[in-house]
């Protein structure tokens, strides 16, 4: 799968590119941030994504419906769009929009 960044801050994490002033998350959650981002670019599909239950891809409802989520770990949650790509052999293109904590 293509997984591009919405958010800058996050391409830069993922890319372990250094970021100004104070981390918004602990080495940890980045550490699984990186995992999961590299788990759905090795995804083969949408189908693949949502067969992983770890993740447990979902779609959002109210003020986010379009968007979808998976899980990082059990606080944390990176919130996504899906876009077919039509000039790469029809392949769905996620696009990261945040890195969320679930419970705050």
């Amino acid at each position: 799968m293509v997984v591009q960044f919405e958010d800058a801050y996050l391409q830069k994490l993922f890319e372990g590119k250094s970021v100004p002033g104070k981390p918004r998350y602990s080495s940890e959650v980045i550490t699984k941030f990186k995992k999961t981002v590299l788990r759905l670019q090795y995804a083969d599909n949408l189908r693949e994504i949502k067969s992983l239950k770890g993740l447990n891809f979902e779609a959002l409802k109210g003020n986010l419906k379009g968007y979808y989520s998976v899980r990082v770990d059990y606080s944390y949650r990176l919130i996504l769009t899906v876009d077919k790509n039509e000039t790469v052999k029809i392949t769905e293109v996620l696009t990261v929009h945040d890195l969320t904590n679930h419970y705050q």
